[in-house]
């Protein structure tokens, strides 16, 4: 070792920029030029990027041949010479809101019950600015054939995803209970109180008297079954014109939905061309006239949330969607009636300014009486069921709020609560009971409704709503009345 080397390695380590500088920028300049073989022709555009590259990151590339061009004495970046740069360090890893994702939570923790004061004088950390309510801080449920969750996987990678069959099973051990029976069940009897509703349902299964005899001639040949005398009604008095005229309509309506049907299928259609081309159809179809006089109509509620996690059910490690549900049936008074000012009285004097689960300004003062849930026809059924568990937990909790802040006497029984869950071209009903003595939901299923892939099951589907608007308009719009507003329905024209 030389005296040089020895002076030179004492006062340490010499640094890159040192060393490019001590190197000519073109390989020419190089006395050894032909031993580099044939050049690759570079731009000066290339050049640059090369030696900026090489000069972030600190290092030479061991494969290069040719020294890279010296850096020149950049004291015009803002000052600084180039070796006074802040090094680049790695960033830590953050969510699209910018806070660090949360650790996931302990399956093993105890679950909380739900307060309904701090619903009340808390306002469950509402958030007056955020009229679309808070976010449910829950995660995502996995849904092979959601495009939503095609779309959103890269964010979800960092959360901890709980799968929809097991969320189905932790919801038996949620601060509110939650079990499926089947219809008929030994261990869990069906409600006395929906034993009409569903004979009646059953009653139109059979598919009889759908039809008005008035278009017998438009409909013969089309209907798709053998005997089309069945589905017609028994003639009682002549039909009026206007009648004739509704009943006329009826039928090229429920053509066309059944061609929409198909496209949907045919096309396969995401879930929003099914809401908008059939689902909020038939519900029109179904409710407009007689019972939207009744104060019976119905919302899309798909960008609808829980408005506070505190409704959720208490599952640790449960995941879920914030679009929850996709319609609802709901009471909507005329405007400026008594029941209307009446509702909207009741909902300013709540903290979070709702009646209902959720705060959606175009439902949070329509008391919603009927749920419903929608998939594609390969959608995930686990993930409706578990979707309509968390609606039906949330909406139990909240009339309780309700009653809690009602000053009327007397003690009143929760409600059932009807559910309709869509599958593709099939309709079904389910029924959510509360038991107070056990704090238990149960959830008895199925009733078939109809089905939109033929002309008879859509008219069957049509009259399974109405019978629907009918329990709406009898039995839940007068307990709700009742119950939440402290009010005799009959002073309001409403109910028996």
């Amino acid at each position: 070792m030389t005296g040089s080397d020895i002076r030179s390695e004492r006062s340490g380590p010499r640094s890159i920029e040192t060393w490019l500088s001590e190197h000519p920028e073109f390989p020419e300049h190089y006395e050894h030029t032909a031993c580099l073989g044939k050049q690759r022709k570079r731009t000066k555009a290339t050049r640059a990027i090369g030696s900026s590259k090489r000069r972030a990151l600190g290092i030479i590339q061991p494969n290069a041949m040719a020294p890279p061009s010296p850096t020149k004495n950049n004291t015009g970046i803002k000052g600084k010479q180039a070796s006074q740069r802040t090094p680049i360090t790695p960033k830590t890893s953050r969510t699209r809101s910018g806070k660090q994702p949360e650790p996931p939570e302990d399956p093993e923790a105890t679950p909380r019950a739900i307060s309904h004061h701090s619903i009340l004088t808390n306002t469950l950390r509402f958030d007056p600015r955020d009229q679309a309510g808070a976010e449910v801080e829950a995660g995502n449920l996995e849904d092979d054939h959601s495009e939503e969750s095609k779309q959103e996987s890269s964010t979800r990678s960092s959360q901890r995803s709980l799968s929809p069959r097991k969320a189905r099973a932790y919801m038996q051990d949620a601060d509110i209970s939650v079990q499926l029976a089947k219809i008929p069940s030994s261990d869990y009897p069906f409600p006395s109180a929906a034993q009409s509703l569903r004979n009646d349902l059953r009653a139109l299964q059979k598919r009889q008297g759908l039809l008005d005899i008035s278009i017998r001639e438009i409909a013969k040949g089309k209907l798709g079954i053998d005997d089309e005398d069945a589905v017609y009604k028994t003639p009682e008095s002549t039909v009026s014109p206007e009648e004739s005229f509704r009943y006329l309509r009826t039928w090229h309506n429920v053509l066309e939905i059944e061609s929409a049907a198909e496209e949907c299928e045919v096309e396969d259609d995401a879930e929003a061309s099914w809401n908008t081309e059939v689902h909020s159809r038939i519900l029109r179809e179904a409710l407009r006239g007689h019972w939207r006089s009744k104060n019976i109509w119905y919302k899309d509620i798909t960008t609808a949330k829980i408005f506070d996690k505190e409704l959720l059910p208490k599952v640790p490690g449960l995941s879920a969607k914030n679009k929850l549900v996709d319609f609802a049936i709901i009471v909507r008074p005329p405007v400026s009636s008594v029941l209307d000012g009446a509702i909207k009285m009741k909902c300013a004097s709540m903290p979070p300014k709702t009646i209902n689960q959720t705060d959606a300004p175009y439902v949070r003062n329509k008391p919603i009486a009927i749920s419903m849930e929608v998939k594609r026809p390969a959608g995930n059924e686990d993930i409706a069921v578990v979707e309509l568990q968390t609606w039906v937990t949330a909406h139990y909790k909240m009339l309780k709020v309700l009653l809690d802040s009602n000053d009327a006497p007397g003690t009143f029984e929760l409600p059932i609560l009807p559910l309709v869950q869509v599958q593709g071209h099939t309709w079904n009903l389910w029924i959510a009971e509360y038991k107070e003595t056990e704090d238990q939901i149960i959830i008895h299923r199925k009733i078939s409704l109809g089905s939109t892939d033929e002309v008879v099951g859509i008219y069957q589907l049509i009259a399974s709503v109405q019978r629907l608007a009918q329990w709406v308009a009898e039995e839940y719009q007068p307990w709700w009345i009742k119950a939440v507003l402290g009010v005799d329905p009959k002073t309001l024209g409403v109910g028996s």
